[in-house]
């Protein structure tokens, strides 16, 4: 999640979603009143028939939901303010906010401290830091994308020798590159960043993908290829505006959710009272109480069986009084499926607990 903006009086703030978990924070932190400003479309009817137009609408929410089979939460209320020609003030409208959403929130009374404390913990969770590198044969420039923006490292001309020379140009551009990826990895050596985009226009950002993939540094960094427009900044804030960042950010998640299945499998097989696994003995876990660390798949957040997701949505609640870290595993990859095998929803344990095996 990320705070773009709020006002001094702690009443309005706007948000980006950057994950299925801030989902969930925003499913258990709305209330009715609430009023939610948000891009959605809407279908509009014509003397030829009828069409969806998009817009931006406030609603004044009555009541919110997750989508099943879906990661987006919908938001249902009536509408206070849209388009003035459309004249929609007082309709109902769903809107639909999934990942990579942003939206303005207005809290009337005010934002309760624990509240924002979660929004907060919520944008500290996932401002992770990201090197974004974009060159052309011009170009380069070097960046560090974190929550609140980009912070520019380095930007020079490469001045290479005329595609005249062919030779020279070719043995500057190679040193160039190799000075390029010599800077990327003492830079995420040196700050501990795991994920780099390299972006570009044309064939030097494979070189540089290369290079870097070879580096014995950056063993354990994730590194991404993005086709941009531009090298130098410009290259850069076209990676943001892609959303190049959020895939990346993505990737960094499986990691998170291979680390939390290790350490599970770990504790497992070193004493099972450590471990808690299925609905009822994680259940089981929560009321005692014992939960240290939760891990769930999406599906049985959005179950469309609404007792099913309901019993779940407690389970979690219950959780975040505990003060438990959370993981909703949203991926198509093993990690969800690895959980899923576990009943979709496991535990590891402050201390140890004697379970009912036969709730698994």
């Amino acid at each position: 999640m990320k705070l773009i903006a709020r006002d001094e009086k702690l009443r309005t703030l706007k948000i980006k979603i950057e994950g299925e978990d801030d989902l969930w924070i925003l499913n258990s932190i709305l209330k009715e009143g609430d009023i939610v400003y948000a891009r959605t479309s809407r279908e509009l009817k014509t003397r030829s028939g009828s069409r969806r137009k998009g817009m931006t609408l406030g609603i004044r929410v009555q009541w919110w939901e997750y989508q099943p089979f879906t990661t987006r939460l919908r938001v249902h209320g009536i509408i206070i303010d849209g388009p003035r020609e459309l004249d929609l003030e007082g309709q109902r409208h769903t809107i639909g906010i999934d990942i990579g959403s942003t939206i303005t929130i207005i809290r009337e009374d005010g934002w309760s401290e624990s509240d924002f404390k979660r929004i907060v913990e919520a944008c500290n969770k996932t401002s992770i830091p990201v090197i974004i590198a974009a060159l052309n044969d011009e170009e380069y420039s070097i960046g560090i994308s974190k929550g609140y923006g980009i912070q520019v490292i380095t930007e020079e001309y490469l001045r290479l020798p005329g595609k005249m020379d062919g030779e020279a140009r070719a043995r500057a551009m190679k040193n160039a590159l190799n000075r390029i990826a010599n800077q990327i990895a003492d830079l995420a050596t040196r700050l501990k960043i795991n994920i780099i985009i390299i972006a570009g226009p044309g064939f030097m950002k494979e070189y540089l993908f290369n290079i870097l993939k070879s580096d014995g540094r950056l063993k354990n960094a994730r590194v991404f290829i993005e086709n941009t427009s531009w090298g130098g900044v410009k290259g850069i804030r076209e990676v943001i505006r892609r959303g190049a960042l959020i895939e990346a950010l993505k990737a960094h998640d499986i990691v998170v959710e291979e680390k939390l299945l290790d350490e599970f499998m770990y504790q497992l097989s070193r004493d099972p009272r450590y471990v808690a696994y299925g609905v009822r003995n994680v259940e089981q876990a929560l009321k005692a109480r014992a939960v240290k660390k939760l891990m769930i798949i999406s599906d049985l957040v959005r179950h469309p069986n609404e007792d099913i997701r309901r019993q779940i949505e407690e389970l979690l609640k219950l959780a975040e009084k505990q003060k438990a870290e959370i993981k909703i595993f949203s991926s198509i990859y093993d990690t969800k499926i690895r959980l899923k095998n576990l009943g979709g929803i496991a535990a590891i344990l402050r201390y140890p607990l004697e379970l009912n095996e036969t709730n698994q």
